[in-house]
């Protein structure tokens, strides 16, 4: 897969220079970069990866849903397409992976929909099998909770809540509020098996907010909803942004987390919804210097600089839970980073303009860079020592 990338990646970029040379126009440029990737295995490999759990039909629908959102993309000359400027000096199978993934479980939630409609003209009463703690579950439910009985071990479930549990203790006593929600998001995490939840962005994060701060147990039914639309049984009405946080989740850990205590959930959404902790002035010296090396040229020291404040302000709180001065410099710094938010779109489209930026072909792509950079300096993750 690795080679297939790197073979991609060399044809797109010839095309591109081809391209900023004035060899190609647009339109020929972008109709070659879309058979180049067509002819990878990008879509394949990503179908398998998201549409594997839910059987080989689910994989080869998803791969046609895939390879015309990618061809869309690709032809798409508005923001949010493939930008040919920003071309040659990114991965072009890294960026068509990335649009793969964020729409893979959306692209399944229609299919699934599709599916059910037509099934419900056919057969509205599917044979049911009787499991053995009582619940009824169709036959899909049944076989996909008999293949995986390996990996329900009781004595493995056991130890991992008993590492995870130990290393929460080990962490709350030096963290605060934010950090603390993180440290128990990532302790499940470790517990259940799961990943992190789709991350959305400053403004929906806060309307998913309000609506979960009002209505208790609303993460944990958001979940259920999603496994009863994966099984085909009818479901909720449930806000669709917060059903998208479990995009990222397979049916295996979406039955999981619905089977556990509400709270489990409710961690998870709470977590994924607040503002981060804010960095160490460490952190942030390192994540700046990370992301002046991600370009060069002239201005762009200064340009990197905006960027770093920019994206701080939409991802973390606005000062330490650990700050210790007073209520007026607190209140200043809630100031500042409310003017950092509001000028963000036009920091970030400057950045994206700059001819010697590596930081990503578009903002989403370069979100995600600037995201992965300060996660490696700040995540939170469940270490267990090794046996003695």
């Amino acid at each position: 897969m690795q080679l297939t990338s790197l073979i991609t990646d060399s044809e797109c970029h010839d095309i591109l220079q081809r391209h900023a040379d004035g060899l190609v126009d647009a339109s020929e440029a972008r109709r070659l970069i879309a058979e180049s990737l067509h002819r990878s295995a990008i879509v394949a490999a990503v179908a398998k990866e998201k549409g594997g759990p839910f059987g080989p039909q689910m994989v080869q629908d998803l791969a046609v849903e895939m390879e015309e959102l990618l061809f869309q993309k690709v032809m798409q000359t508005e923001p949010g397409g493939f930008d040919l400027d920003l071309g040659l000096d990114a991965s072009a199978s890294g960026w068509a992976r990335s649009l793969l993934r964020a729409g893979s479980l959306s692209m399944l939630r229609n299919i699934r929909t599709r599916t059910t409609a037509k099934m419900t003209l056919v057969d509205p009463s599917p044979m049911r099998q009787w499991q053995d703690d009582g619940v009824y579950a169709n036959s899909y439910s049944a076989f996909h909770n008999a293949a995986s009985v390996d990996r329900t071990d009781p004595a493995h479930i056991s130890q991992t809540m008993e590492d995870a549990a130990d290393w929460l203790r080990s962490k709350t006593r030096h963290l605060r509020d934010s950090s603390k929600l993180a440290a128990q998001a990532a302790t499940i995490m470790h517990g259940y098996g799961v990943p992190a939840l789709v991350r959305p962005q400053i403004m929906e994060r806060k309307r998913l907010k309000a609506l979960v701060d009002a209505e208790p147990g609303l993460a944990h039914r958001s979940i259920a909803a999603m496994r009863s639309l994966i099984e085909g049984e009818p479901i909720e009405a449930i806000d669709e942004g917060l059903m998208a946080l479990w995009d990222d989740y397979s049916f295996d850990q979406i039955d999981t987390i619905t089977r556990a205590a509400p709270r489990v959930a409710g961690v998870l959404v709470d977590s994924v919804l607040a503002d981060r902790a804010r960095p160490s002035r460490t952190v942030l010296r390192s994540f700046r210097a990370s992301v002046r090396a991600m370009g060069k040229g002239r201005g762009w020291a200064r340009l990197a600089e905006e960027t770093c404040e920019a994206f701080i302000a939409l991802e973390f709180e606005a000062y330490s839970s650990f700050d210790t001065t007073g209520a007026d410099y607190r209140d200043e710094r809630v100031a500042g980073r409310r003017i950092a938010i509001l000028k963000a779109p036009d920091v970030f489209a400057r950045a994206l303009a700059f001819k010697g930026q590596r930081l990503g072909l578009n903002e989403t792509d370069m979100y995600e860079q600037l995201d992965r950079l300060i996660r490696s300096l700040t995540d939170l993750e469940v270490k267990v020592p090794d046996a003695a």
